[in-house]
């Protein structure tokens, strides 16, 4: 890498990429459709094993991590 490169990376980093946490609550086949289209646009960072709720056995609740666009 030359010198110029280095200083023209130096003057002019890349943007920092930025994240949104969120606990998505829902059902198995909602929270798939939401995650295929987070995943679809390259949103979708990480996402937590689902987590049933203690009150509705039908109802998961998962942790998202989405890339900001």
């Amino acid at each position: 890498m030359s010198l110029r490169s280095l200083i023209r990376t130096r003057r002019h980093p890349r943007p920092a990429t930025r994240y949104v946490d969120r606990h998505v609550i829902g059902t198995p086949e909602e929270i798939t459709t939401l995650m295929e289209l987070a995943t679809e646009r390259g949103l979708l960072v990480f996402a937590s094993v689902p987590v049933p709720l203690p009150d509705d056995p039908t109802r998961f609740r998962r942790h998202l991590r989405l890339r900001t666009p």
